[in-house]
């Protein structure tokens, strides 16, 4: 029995498709050795910057990277730039980076980022070359702009716009149109005010509408309205300006007087307190919610203010502050119940931006021995509450920082009780060391106001004089008094950097007066 042996196959004489498998495993395996060799087939990169080309807010709180690749943390903190420098702190998750800042960026300002050099993780790891594609961007804040209502000349009952980045005014409303009180939306494209024709205005009816202007001012708002949830949730999309002075009527004043309003902090919701000129029992609030006006089906109260959450009212009803829901969804209960009652306050001033704390008013009526006297108290929302201020006149108006740290007061201390003359003080709070420092006493006037930068690094507010002449006609102050002008100051806060972030403004800057004459001064967002 004979065998025979088959000789090995030669490679030239295998099947084509093997001849194809062996020829791409030979060019795969060489391009994988020049790989390794060179570290990778494209350097890391940056592939998104949220802020990039953009205009940002006081509500503009993070920027974030988005790389190609898994970064080396350090390499990326150690070697990130921007000019002029913010103070913050980076957090990762994945491929994404999250620089949250301490305080908002300073308005007014141009800022350049880079990040010239960076590893990738597998590079950190494993002592390999460097290949990274330099980032540079841009991103600018708004401008430092403010809205007041003219006193003298042409200005006189008129919403003037001041833009102190540009050094450019704009006259928003029209000469027979009277401004009584406003509030700035959100974006600062707009401003919500009332409003009566000026012949009305001068024989003392109440017959104010409420309307809303353009500034002229380019917003930028979030994609979802009033959406801040999520750590890097930042996208954004540009409002195209409208012209400035655009006036469109809100809610007209037939057969109804409007008095205080409030502005929701995503701009979506107004409350307007009405009363019924034809029925003086028939008086509360009203919601405008998406073009719509409706009466607001609680007990009828008095001083108000929409919390943060652009759900919630917060309204004097009896001896106490109710905590109110706002029926904004279709199936709405019909009557809007209290969620909470907090019977010892009577005014609100204020409420962190996170709605964690409000600044509120203690009549003190309570206690004989301060019968006379209002204190301001801190109230979270966890129930603590703490006195902050006992103030021997009245408690006008607190205002929060951006950052909730810091609560900047204006109070007045009874300096003659036989004419009750009162004389205004200015206060800053530090609400993390629980220091307090007065910053500023002002002249007796028949009242004032105050405004807070966005950026939390200036105060402004009003001087007004009353006219001598009982009959002097003009501008009305809040207590009727018809005033022979009104300055407005700017006040600085701080000196140095490290001051800000401290959060403990310096009381040795003196107010500086700006060129033009009005009340109400009020920083746009």
């Amino acid at each position: 029995m004979s065998t025979s042996l088959k000789r090995p196959r030669k490679f030239w004489a295998t099947q084509p498709i093997d001849k194809v498998a062996i020829a791409l495993m030979a060019v795969l395996t060489v391009i994988v050795v020049v790989l390794i060799a060179l570290g990778g087939y494209a350097a890391a990169r940056v592939r998104e910057f949220s802020w990039h080309e953009r205009q940002v807010g006081a509500e503009d709180t993070a920027f974030l990277f988005t790389f190609s690749r898994p970064m080396d943390h350090v390499s990326v903190e150690t070697n990130l730039k921007v000019t002029p420098p913010l103070q913050g702190k980076f957090s990762w998750a994945g491929r994404r980076m999250a620089f949250t800042l301490d305080a908002p960026a300073p308005y007014g300002e141009f800022y350049q980022v880079s990040l010239e050099t960076a590893r990738d993780r597998y590079s950190a790891q494993n002592q390999g070359g460097v290949r990274f594609a330099s980032f540079k961007s841009q991103f600018q804040s708004r401008d430092r702009a403010l809205v007041y209502i003219g006193v003298d000349g042409e200005e006189q009952g008129r919403l003037v716009l001041f833009n102190l980045t540009q050094q450019d005014k704009v006259i928003l409303t029209p000469p027979d149109l009277v401004v009584l009180d406003f509030k700035p939306y959100p974006a600062g494209d707009r401003v919500l005010f009332t409003g009566i024709d000026a012949q009305s205005y001068q024989q003392g009816t109440l017959q104010q509408a409420l309307y809303s202007v353009t500034t002229g001012i380019t917003a930028n708002s979030p994609k979802a309205p009033g959406s801040r949830t999520g750590l890097f949730d930042f996208n954004r999309e540009a409002t195209a300006a409208k012209p400035a002075g655009e006036i469109e009527l809100i809610l007209d004043s037939d057969p109804y007087q409007n008095f205080k309003f409030d502005l929701s902090a995503d701009g979506e919701v107004i409350i307007v307190q009405r009363v019924n000129t034809d029925d003086p029992t028939d008086f509360g609030p009203w919601i405008i919610h998406n073009g719509n006006a409706a009466p607001l089906n609680t007990e009828p109260g008095g001083d108000f203010a929409i919390a943060p959450d652009s759900r919630t009212l917060v309204m004097l009803q009896g001896q106490g502050t109710a905590i109110i829901p706002l029926p904004l969804d279709d199936d709405a209960p019909p009557s809007s119940e209290p969620l909470d009652f907090l019977p010892d306050y009577g005014r609100v001033l204020d409420i962190s931006a996170d709605g964690g704390a409000a600044a509120m008013v203690n009549f003190n009526q309570n206690n004989p021995d301060e019968r006379y006297t209002e204190s301001l108290f801190l109230v979270t929302n966890q129930g603590e509450e703490k006195n902050l201020l006992t103030a021997t006149g009245t408690i006008l108006s607190a205002q929060f920082d951006t950052t909730g740290r810091s609560l900047y007061v204006l109070s007045t201390e009874l300096l003659d009780t036989e004419n009750y003359v009162e004389q205004p003080i200015l206060s800053a709070i530090n609400l993390e060391q629980d220091v307090f420092k007065d910053l500023l006493a002002l002249p007796p006037q028949p009242t004032i106001n105050m405004s807070l930068a966005p950026d939390g690094l200036a105060l402004l507010f009003d001087r007004m004089v009353p006219a001598d002449s009982p009959d002097a006609e003009g501008l009305r102050s809040g207590d009727g008094r018809v005033l022979e002008t009104s300055q407005i100051w700017l006040l600085p806060l701080y000196k140095t950097p490290a001051e800000r972030l401290a959060g403990l403004p310096t009381s040795e800057i003196e107010p500086q007066t700006l060129p033009f004459t009005g009340v109400q001064p009020t920083w746009l967002p």
